[in-house]
């Protein structure tokens, strides 16, 4: 008999009920999960410094790294005022497990940016750095001098020098760092 939490599943259940019922509860409990921290993103992957961030704890480390941003939320809007840090930044705090060999092993990193209803956006991280793309892209905590909305929070990712806002999250939840050579590798050989 398999266990669901505190309860048994009868073993004459089809396997297709057991396995949506399974699924069903891993489901549940990560969304718990996300519910209870919300007020913060994770930053996770192959990195050597995992963690969670609150805006408090962004403000606090990278005081000296904040920055305004100019955004409009649509044609002919009002543009606004977003308080924030590049997310570059936290990805170096984050320390990528950057190899020596390939030669620039750090170009190979994909970032996932997901937002709390699933939304993800996508960059490699050499698009970030400023000696190759450069891409402006900033986590802010606050628009116009106030907070973000509790949809919109904990951060907001903009994209100032992308033409279309495709890549704007509201709520981000987790950043994930790929090691794209070893994805590759993976990919290749079939494992």
């Amino acid at each position: 008999m398999t266990t669901l939490g505190a309860r048994a599943i009868p073993p004459g259940m089809n396997t297709l009920t057991r396995s949506a019922l399974v699924l069903l509860s891993i489901c549940v409990s990560a969304t718990c999960a996300l519910a209870q921290d919300s007020g913060s993103l994770a930053i996770r992957g192959d990195v050597l410094k995992p963690g969670r961030w609150s805006p408090e704890d962004v403000r606090r480390q990278f005081a000296d790294q904040i920055q305004p941003v100019k955004f409009s939320t649509g044609e002919g809007k009002e543009p606004h005022v977003g308080t924030g840090v590049p997310l570059l930044s936290l990805l170096q705090a984050a320390a990528p497990r950057v190899e020596k060999v390939p030669k620039h092993h750090d170009m190979t990193f994909l970032v996932i940016i997901e937002a709390r209803d699933g939304y993800r956006a996508f960059f490699s991280l050499a698009e970030l750095l400023p000696n190759v793309g450069h891409a402006q892209a900033l986590l802010i905590w606050e628009t116009d001098g106030k907070p973000l909305a509790d949809k919109e929070a904990p951060f907001r990712l903009i994209v100032s020098s992308d033409k279309e806002s495709d890549r704007w999250i509201y709520a981000v939840s987790s950043v994930t760092l790929v090691d794209g050579t070893k994805l590759a590798t993976q990919l290749a050989t079939g494992r």
